[in-house]
């Protein structure tokens, strides 16, 4: 039996195994929240219709395609994401305090 570790975000609880491929690699340099797309549109690629070897039904679909992106900025004040924000807001200060009160952040590292 083959066993993998996988780390779960503590932000959203998706989890990403540790050992990888660089496609799906844990990246903790990632996000830069001035700049990082927080909302992301996609639409499917869909399969070809019809029948038969590189059909629908034997084909990969495409995939999902970015069609437009907006940055934490760009949402702050709309109210469309008022719940997207302030969820991940009061996740994060969550994470912070109980960073904080487990010792694994110091105080001194959040101001």
């Amino acid at each position: 039996m083959v066993r993998k570790e996988y780390v779960v975000c503590p932000l959203c609880s998706r989890n990403r195994i540790i050992e990888t491929e660089d496609k799906g690699r844990i990246r903790w340099d990632y996000v830069d929240l001035a700049a990082s797309d927080i909302i992301q549109v996609r639409e499917g690629g869909g399969k070809k219709p019809g029948f038969g070897r590189g059909y629908r039904g034997s084909a990969h679909g495409s995939g999902f395609h970015l069609v437009s992106a907006k940055t934490l900025d760009e949402i702050m004040d709309d109210p469309a994401y008022k719940d997207v924000v302030d969820g991940m807001r009061e996740q994060l200060i969550r994470l912070v305090r109980e960073g904080v009160r487990i010792g694994w952040i110091k105080k001194e590292e959040v101001i």
